[in-house]
């Protein structure tokens, strides 16, 4: 799937590759998961997205309220996902309203490994992590406009809660987000 492609609900992903590892992202990762934030961001100075990628490793450990896996085959970081608890955002940044606890940030896949099944082997594996936490709920916040992610969502079961121009310090520019809980 290309950036910015419709979705399409009649093209489905195969199955992930034999041998695929999900594991916490190490400051080795820097310069795949930069290159991954830079494909999505093509705008952005490649400095910045390394700076930024850097500034989100020094916070993900086993303890701390920011987590980043990766899903890697043979040494290789083909996509990697999020989350964090919504308590490490400064309440200045917080300027529209949204239930505290742990969110799910985006998942990225390499464009040339999509549609492989790694975005849902990540999704999986990331609610599993958080069972092993023993967090009971994660929230989630999707472009109302992104069809393939809302479809996603509903997949694995999320319950779409709330609809608004923005939640937390993300505002929806051309219009509205879905606020969704899964009960873990």
């Amino acid at each position: 799937m290309k950036r910015d492609e419709p979705f399409d609900p009649s093209i489905k992903s195969s199955l992930p590759p034999e041998g695929l590892k999900f594991r916490l992202a190490s400051q080795a990762d820097c310069d795949a998961i930069a290159a991954l934030m830079a494909e999505r961001n093509p705008n952005r100075e490649l400095f910045e997205v390394i700076k930024g990628t850097e500034r989100e490793l020094s916070r993900v450990s086993p303890d701390s309220d920011y987590k980043l896996y990766v899903a890697e085959l043979n040494g290789e970081v083909l996509g990697f996902c999020r989350f964090w608890h919504s308590s490490g955002l400064p309440a200045a940044r917080k300027t529209f309203p949204a239930p505290e606890g742990w969110y799910a940030m985006g998942i990225m896949v390499h464009s040339k490994s999509r549609r492989k099944g790694i975005a849902r082997f990540l999704s999986v594996n990331r609610v599993d992590a958080l069972r092993e936490l023993k967090i009971g709920e994660i929230y989630s916040i999707v472009d109302a406009k992104n069809l393939t992610s809302l479809r996603m969502h509903q997949d694995f079961g999320f319950e779409e809660i709330a609809r608004a121009p923005g939640f937390l310090h993300i505002k929806f520019e051309a219009g509205t987000g879905s606020l969704f809980r899964l009960t873990i």
